[in-house]
């Protein structure tokens, strides 16, 4: 399900260097450009960080932005997202135009739904394999997420991508044959590949006190000769 765009006050930005940006980021902005359409230059933007930290975590990457700028609105989508590596705060982002009228590609999510038959009769495994998939689309129509109903998977069959479930208007770009989910058996690890893993089970309570009495009795033999 594609989602509506989301409204954020831009503006256009004077100041460069790492100061200026540093002021910036202590107002809770971010620091962003806008990319040239055609013969438009770029534009450099401070963006709330705020609002775009909770769309990129609750609409995904590919949410539409309607920017405020002086000059009027643009729609837009984030193409390059750069974060603190350790605290994971917003450094810069990267928009890009949109054209709602022309066709985009883009990397859309996969998630998987319900319970397959294979795990719930036959203690299967369910193997999730492809995690996202490329399609294209009209801006408006991107979905958020794409889902794969796993619920009639019996055991060692397999998913592929041709049975995700695509909305209207949005036409797969990946090979339809690679495998999204399979179901396989448990795996079953034999005592020699306990053995080579150098995994020792804990000595029992009973056989503990088996090893003390051979231990006295031998001690007892010793003191009789």
């Amino acid at each position: 399900m594609a989602n509506d765009n989301v409204d954020l006050q831009a503006r256009e930005r004077e100041g460069r260097g790492k100061r200026e940006t540093r002021k910036l980021r202590a107002t809770g902005m971010t620091p962003a450009i806008l990319y040239g359409d055609g013969e438009k230059a770029n534009t450099p933007l401070a963006v709330p960080a705020h609002t775009v930290d909770y769309t990129l975590q609750h609409l995904g990457d590919n949410a539409l932005y309607e920017l405020g700028l002086s000059s009027g609105k643009a729609t837009a989508r984030i193409v390059d997202v750069q974060r603190d590596p350790v605290s994971g705060r917003l450094i810069h982002l990267d928009f890009t135009p949109v054209n709602m009228r022309e066709v985009v590609e883009v990397t859309v999510p996969v998630t998987v739904v319900g319970e397959a038959v294979g795990v719930q009769q036959d203690d299967g495994v369910l193997q999730q394999v492809s995690y996202e998939v490329q399609v294209e689309s009209l801006p408006g129509n991107i979905p958020q997420e794409l889902t794969l109903d796993v619920s009639e998977l019996g055991m060692g069959e397999n998913l592929t991508l041709a049975d995700l479930d695509l909305p209207e208007g949005v036409t797969l770009i990946s090979e339809a044959e690679e495998v999204a989910a399979t179901v396989t058996a448990p795996t079953e690890i034999s005592e020699e590949e306990i053995e080579a893993a150098g995994i020792v089970e804990e000595e029992s309570e009973e056989m503990g006190e088996e090893a003390d009495e051979e231990v006295l009795s031998g001690e007892e033999a010793e003191e009789a000769e």
